[in-house]
Protein backbone atom coordinates (compact mmCIF):
# COMPACT_ATOMS: atom_id res chain seq x y z
CA UNK A 1 0.00 0.00 0.00
CA UNK A 2 1.33 3.44 -0.88
CA UNK A 3 2.10 6.24 1.54
CA UNK A 4 -0.78 8.16 -0.01
CA UNK A 5 -3.24 5.35 0.71
CA UNK A 6 -2.06 5.09 4.32
CA UNK A 7 -2.32 8.86 4.72
CA UNK A 8 -5.84 8.79 3.31
CA UNK A 9 -6.94 6.16 5.85
CA UNK A 10 -5.44 8.20 8.71
CA UNK A 11 -7.06 11.40 7.45
CA UNK A 12 -10.47 9.76 7.10
CA UNK A 13 -10.28 8.24 10.57
CA UNK A 14 -9.23 11.47 12.25
CA UNK A 15 -11.89 13.48 10.42
CA UNK A 16 -14.43 10.94 11.71
CA UNK A 17 -13.31 11.67 15.27
CA UNK A 18 -10.72 8.99 15.91
CA UNK A 19 -7.64 10.14 17.79
CA UNK A 20 -4.05 9.79 16.59
CA UNK A 21 -3.47 6.46 18.35
CA UNK A 22 -6.66 4.92 16.96
CA UNK A 23 -5.96 6.23 13.44
CA UNK A 24 -2.50 4.61 13.34
CA UNK A 25 -3.87 1.28 14.55
CA UNK A 26 -6.78 1.31 12.08
CA UNK A 27 -4.55 2.26 9.12
CA UNK A 28 -2.03 -0.44 9.98
CA UNK A 29 -4.72 -3.07 10.44
CA UNK A 30 -6.19 -2.22 7.04
CA UNK A 31 -2.79 -2.49 5.35
CA UNK A 32 -2.21 -5.96 6.80
CA UNK A 33 -5.84 -7.10 6.86
CA UNK A 34 -5.69 -7.75 10.58
CA UNK A 35 -9.01 -7.60 12.43
CA UNK A 36 -9.25 -5.30 15.43
CA UNK A 37 -11.21 -6.14 18.52
CA UNK A 38 -13.37 -3.37 19.95
CA UNK A 39 -11.50 -3.56 23.26
CA UNK A 40 -8.25 -2.62 21.49
CA UNK A 41 -9.90 0.45 20.02
CA UNK A 42 -11.45 1.29 23.38
CA UNK A 43 -8.01 1.13 24.99
CA UNK A 44 -6.54 3.25 22.18
CA UNK A 45 -9.18 5.92 22.79
CA UNK A 46 -7.35 6.85 26.00
CA UNK A 47 -4.02 7.59 24.28
CA UNK A 48 -4.97 10.64 22.17
CA UNK A 49 -3.53 14.04 22.98
CA UNK A 50 -0.54 12.58 24.72
CA UNK A 51 -2.68 10.43 27.01
CA UNK A 52 -4.83 13.47 27.64
CA UNK A 53 -1.94 15.21 29.37
CA UNK A 54 0.32 16.20 26.49
CA UNK A 55 2.87 13.47 27.23
CA UNK A 56 3.68 10.53 24.92
CA UNK A 57 2.31 11.27 21.46
CA UNK A 58 -0.70 9.11 20.64
CA UNK A 59 0.66 8.36 17.18
CA UNK A 60 3.73 6.79 18.81
CA UNK A 61 1.65 4.80 21.29
CA UNK A 62 -0.48 3.65 18.35
CA UNK A 63 2.64 2.41 16.57
CA UNK A 64 3.62 0.39 19.63
CA UNK A 65 0.10 -0.94 20.27
CA UNK A 66 -0.25 -2.01 16.62
CA UNK A 67 3.13 -3.75 16.80
CA UNK A 68 1.90 -5.71 19.81
CA UNK A 69 -1.09 -6.87 17.77
CA UNK A 70 1.15 -7.65 14.77
CA UNK A 71 3.37 -9.87 16.92
CA UNK A 72 0.51 -12.39 16.92
CA UNK A 73 0.85 -12.69 13.14
CA UNK A 74 4.60 -12.56 12.63
CA UNK A 75 7.60 -12.13 14.90
CA UNK A 76 9.58 -8.95 14.39
CA UNK A 77 13.35 -9.61 14.53
CA UNK A 78 13.80 -6.93 17.21
CA UNK A 79 11.30 -8.63 19.51
CA UNK A 80 10.89 -6.74 22.77
CA UNK A 81 13.42 -4.14 21.59
CA UNK A 82 10.98 -2.97 18.89
CA UNK A 83 9.18 -0.38 21.09
CA UNK A 84 12.52 1.31 21.79
CA UNK A 85 13.39 1.28 18.10
CA UNK A 86 10.00 2.79 17.19
CA UNK A 87 10.49 5.42 19.90
CA UNK A 88 13.91 6.36 18.53
CA UNK A 89 12.72 6.46 14.91
CA UNK A 90 9.77 8.63 15.93
CA UNK A 91 12.02 11.00 17.88
CA UNK A 92 14.47 11.25 14.97
CA UNK A 93 11.64 12.00 12.55
CA UNK A 94 9.67 14.49 14.66
CA UNK A 95 12.24 15.83 17.12
CA UNK A 96 10.37 14.73 20.25
CA UNK A 97 7.97 12.07 21.52
CA UNK A 98 5.99 14.37 23.81
CA UNK A 99 2.75 15.66 22.27
CA UNK A 100 3.04 18.99 24.10
CA UNK A 101 6.61 19.56 22.88
CA UNK A 102 5.77 18.63 19.29
CA UNK A 103 2.78 21.00 19.27
CA UNK A 104 4.75 23.85 20.87
CA UNK A 105 7.35 23.69 18.09
CA UNK A 106 4.73 24.25 15.41
CA UNK A 107 3.22 27.58 14.57
CA UNK A 108 -0.25 28.27 15.92
CA UNK A 109 -1.74 28.05 12.42
CA UNK A 110 -0.52 24.46 12.09
CA UNK A 111 -2.46 23.49 15.22
CA UNK A 112 -5.80 24.74 13.91
CA UNK A 113 -8.14 21.84 13.20
CA UNK A 114 -5.46 19.27 14.01
CA UNK A 115 -4.03 19.70 10.51
CA UNK A 116 -0.47 19.15 11.73
CA UNK A 117 -1.53 16.21 13.91
CA UNK A 118 -3.13 14.53 10.91
CA UNK A 119 0.07 14.99 8.90
CA UNK A 120 2.29 13.71 11.73
CA UNK A 121 -0.03 10.74 12.36
CA UNK A 122 0.05 9.84 8.66
CA UNK A 123 3.85 9.86 8.72
CA UNK A 124 3.90 7.80 11.92
CA UNK A 125 1.64 5.18 10.31
CA UNK A 126 4.00 5.07 7.36
CA UNK A 127 6.99 4.58 9.70
CA UNK A 128 5.17 1.67 11.30
CA UNK A 129 4.36 0.03 7.96
CA UNK A 130 7.97 0.49 6.85
CA UNK A 131 9.22 -1.17 10.06
CA UNK A 132 7.04 -4.24 9.45
CA UNK A 133 7.70 -4.40 5.69
CA UNK A 134 8.66 -7.90 4.63
CA UNK A 135 7.55 -9.43 7.94
CA UNK A 136 3.82 -9.21 7.38
CA UNK A 137 2.08 -9.63 4.01
CA UNK A 138 0.64 -6.20 3.18
CA UNK A 139 -2.73 -6.41 1.50
CA UNK A 140 -2.76 -10.18 1.50
CA UNK A 141 -3.49 -12.52 4.33
CA UNK A 142 -2.99 -12.50 8.05
CA UNK A 143 -2.92 -15.77 9.94
CA UNK A 144 -3.22 -16.30 13.67
CA UNK A 145 -3.97 -19.49 15.53
CA UNK A 146 -4.56 -21.29 12.21
CA UNK A 147 -7.25 -18.76 11.22
CA UNK A 148 -6.60 -16.82 8.02
CA UNK A 149 -8.15 -13.47 7.14
CA UNK A 150 -8.07 -12.99 3.37
CA UNK A 151 -8.42 -9.55 1.86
Amino acid sequence: MSNTAISKIVQEQMKQGKNCCQAVIIAASEVYNIPLQTDIMAAASMFGGGMGSGCSCGALTGMIMASGVFEQYGSHPLGDKLPGELHDEFKNQFGATCCRVIKSRRGSLANIGNRACIELTSKAADLLIHEWEGILDAGGTATINNHTNVK
